[in-house]
């Protein structure tokens, strides 16, 4: 929750400072340990947090596919940060294709892809999870690896 002196920011402008401060760290890690160790310390701290920002999410809407609707347009594509084509929604699941991804489109500024997918791609499985044990997601492809959209496809658990 924000602070009532806080500035409100979107979504896509709070990663993009944080990948400001936590590109230059990572690096270092890097070079003090090796990208295994680095990746694994990324990879766990990014899921941790993902799964944090998923349960305040559902707490604040909701945890039905329409609350998870409502995030996507006002939280990750809010302020212009991701074009969405909704493909279809019922009670059980929402499929949705990210067909512009202006986070990619930082990262790749910074000839970062790879690091943009560990920071941010990688989030989406593990916030999932926080939002709903109900849930799961699979998504085969992204804008940040390359591909011409990132196919999101939300499901409710049999």
């Amino acid at each position: 929750m924000a602070d009532a002196n806080e500035a409100a920011i979107s979504h896509l402008q709070r990663r993009k400072i944080e990948g400001r401060v936590l590109i230059p760290f990572i690096q270092a890690l890097r070079d003090r340990f090796g990208d295994d160790a680095a990746r694994e310390v990324i990879d766990a701290t990014i899921r941790k947090l993902a799964a944090e920002d998923g349960a305040r999410w559902a707490e604040s809407h909701g945890q039905t596919t329409a609350s998870l609707r409502k995030v996507a347009q006002e939280v990750w594509a809010g302020g212009g940060s991701l074009d969405i084509q909704f493909l279809g929604e019922s009670g059980d699941h929402l499929d949705f294709n990210v067909t512009r991804c202006r986070y990619a489109e930082f990262y790749k500024e910074l000839g970062l892809s790879d690091l943009g997918f560990r920071m941010h791609c990688n989030r989406d499985f593990a916030m999932a999870a926080g939002f709903s044990g109900e849930l799961e997601l699979s998504r085969s492809q992204t804008i940040m690896e390359g591909a011409s959209c990132c196919d999101f496809r939300f499901r409710k658990r049999a």
